[in-house]
């Protein structure tokens, strides 16, 4: 397969110490088109402010669309 038919894989966006500020951030983005994924749920219910966070990815593509979504956001 060549590297151009290959599928980008997700990139970090941003991480919070929460996971409804990530689902929060991911309805965001949504209504915005980008599609998004949140990642370690489960990992940070079960540790209360876990330092890892849960981490919000999206596809390379988007990713610079996204950040300034978010950011105009805060």
């Amino acid at each position: 397969m060549k590297n151009e038919e290959q599928k980008k894989a997700p990139v970090l966006v941003r991480r919070f110490p929460f996971a409804i500020e990530a689902e929060m951030a991911q309805a965001l983005l949504a209504e915005h088109g980008i599609s998004s994924y949140v990642y370690d749920l489960n990992v940070n219910s079960c540790y209360v402010g876990a330092v890892m966070g849960v981490r919000l990815l999206v596809d390379p593509d988007h990713l610079n669309e996204a950040i300034d979504i978010l950011e105009s956001n805060k």
